[in-house]
């Protein structure tokens, strides 16, 4: 296998438009090799979601152990967990590996169609979870769930990436803070082109390009490019990569 191992953390949704399957897709289109584990089965389709059973301890220890003792994976993107302890553990288990393991965080505390997957936040460990990361990218709801306005992320060691930090009738703005730097990073908004998804992929592309040993603000603009195609691919809650 020559190419650069990346490793998905997060739910299976059987739209395909999120989640795992969206994670692999979008591996492959950057050209890493893509595996998962699966933190949770949803029960959905692209707009709505009516359950969730989540994989217990044993069952991450049991999938996330056979993949590890066999490959080298160069980068992780978390997706949806259970609650603030399960993605403790995952970030926990990943330090734990004998090589360095690039991580990224994607968080997921409620769906666009309101189905909310966090009962509540535990902020206090959540800043020593984010310590061990390499990237959170939060869009700017979960933002503020995750630090508060008086201080915001100023203590966090992890880069951070505000999807959708602002947007107006023809733009997107994206705010990524990395090395004590603020990028804002502004694309072209597409109307008529919405689609189930958007942030998994944006962070899958991220992911990808941090596993090939790209810079992140290099990671980023590549994977936002390849979410600007997907967009634009159908008018449909779902899309393609071409």
């Amino acid at each position: 296998m020559k190419l650069p191992k990346t490793l998905s953390i997060s739910g299976f949704d059987p739209s395909a438009g999120a989640g795992m399957l969206a994670d692999i897709k979008t591996f492959q289109i950057h050209q890493v090799y893509g595996f998962g584990v699966i933190t949770g089965l949803t029960f959905q389709n692209e707009s709505q979601i009516t359950d969730v059973r989540w994989s217990s301890k044993y069952e991450l220890i049991s999938q996330l152990d056979v993949l590890f003792k066999r490959h080298a994976i160069n980068a992780v993107k978390i997706g949806v967990t259970k609650n603030a302890e399960m993605l403790h553990w995952i970030v926990d288990y990943l330090r734990s590996q004998k090589h360095y393991v690039t991580v990224v965080w994607d968080p997921v505390f409620e769906s666009s169609s309101g189905f909310v997957f966090w009962k509540g936040i535990d902020r206090g460990l959540l800043d020593s979870v984010v310590d061990q990361l390499n990237l959170v990218t939060p869009n700017i709801e979960e933002y503020g769930k995750i630090w508060d306005k008086a201080n915001g992320h100023d203590s966090c060691k992890a880069a951070v990436l505000v999807k959708t930090a602002d947007e107006d009738d023809m733009t997107v703005l994206d705010r990524l803070f990395y090395e004590d730097k603020l990028y804002t990073l502004k694309t072209k908004k597409y109307k008529g082109h919405n689609k189930h998804g958007t942030g998994c992929i944006l962070s899958a592309g991220i992911t990808a390009g941090l596993a090939k040993g790209m810079g992140l603000v290099q990671a980023y603009h590549n994977a936002k490019n390849t979410l600007n195609q997907y967009m634009l691919s159908s008018k449909s809650l779902l899309g393609t990569h071409e």
